[in-house]
């Protein structure tokens, strides 16, 4: 009964997703690489791009030591405009060893120029046994010459006893068919000092329906949330990790992800992603 309650409101959720979207009047993007590949097509073709997309992921990992399985399923809403506007809603439903969290987030990605954006994004959980109660970020991008791109950004999360500041910075750089990326994390805890984490990603993005692999590898200190047991924790970390992004036809496409993570001398997280997008 309770995996049929949790798809039931999976299913409440999409309904409540597309017609809070399709209520918009006009809206934004998540990731630069859409936003600069949709700044240098022709108006005319853009207006005839799929306005829709809907995504399903499902995530399993699996810790060592027998710490137990984590699983996440989650389905993502978004509309875009045809002046590179774009609103989303994600819904996931979370269970970590037999502990359950539920967490609705909206965002919305706007361009004030060929070279400036700003994206905001709200989360908030109904039952936050190991996510925040809410969170909320802000983050200005600009473009510069050569392929470059700037992302500025903070993100504040509420936890049941404590709070979470990050902020970061990411630089891109675009060139052929070809993206590179490094980002600096610094989290600050409530009485817990600051925890900075440095992300390197390589993208190469391959046919028509620009299709994508890439890799990337991260490494610092993080606070992860253990659950009620064991609270949250702050240890070195590293993780290495593979995506692909690949479209079978114009309107269906597929996701997988995988990765190894450590979390210092506490466990390795191997996971496994996969998602199904749908434009329409």
């Amino acid at each position: 009964m309770k995996r049929i309650f949790l798809f039931s409101n999976l299913f409440l959720i999409f309904l409540f997703g597309v017609l809070t979207i399709s209520a918009q009047t006009e809206a934004p993007s998540t990731q630069s690489s859409e936003a600069e590949k949709a700044a240098d097509e022709p108006k005319e073709e853009e207006e005839k791009k799929p306005k829709y997309e809907v995504q399903f992921h499902f995530t399993n990992e699996t810790l060592s030591r027998n710490l137990g399985t984590w699983r996440t399923a989650s389905l993502y809403v978004e509309r875009k405009f045809s002046n590179r506007q774009i609103v989303w809603a994600n819904f996931r439903a979370s269970e970590r060893n037999a502990t359950r969290d539920q967490e609705l987030v909206v965002g919305t990605y706007k361009p004030f120029s060929r070279k400036w954006a700003f994206t905001a994004e709200a989360m908030v959980s109904p039952t936050h046994r190991f996510v925040g109660k809410y969170s909320v970020m802000g983050e200005i991008e600009k473009g510069f010459k050569n392929g470059f791109v700037g992302h500025g950004g903070v993100r504040f999360t509420k936890y049941n006893t404590i709070d979470a500041t990050t902020g970061y910075g990411l630089v891109e750089k675009y060139w052929g068919n070809n993206r590179a990326a490094y980002t600096l994390y610094v989290t600050k805890i409530t009485d817990a000092g600051t925890a900075p984490t440095h992300r390197f990603q390589y993208t190469r993005y391959y046919g028509e329906r620009v299709n994508s692999i890439g890799t990337a590898f991260s490494f610092g200190r993080e606070h992860e949330n253990l659950g009620p047991n064991l609270g949250i924790l702050r240890s070195q970390t590293w993780s290495v990790s593979v995506s692909a992004r690949h479209w079978m036809t114009k309107n269906l496409g597929i996701v997988v992800d995988g990765w190894i993570h450590r979390q210092g001398d506490i466990y390795y997280r191997r996971g496994l992603n996969f998602g199904v997008r749908y434009r329409f």
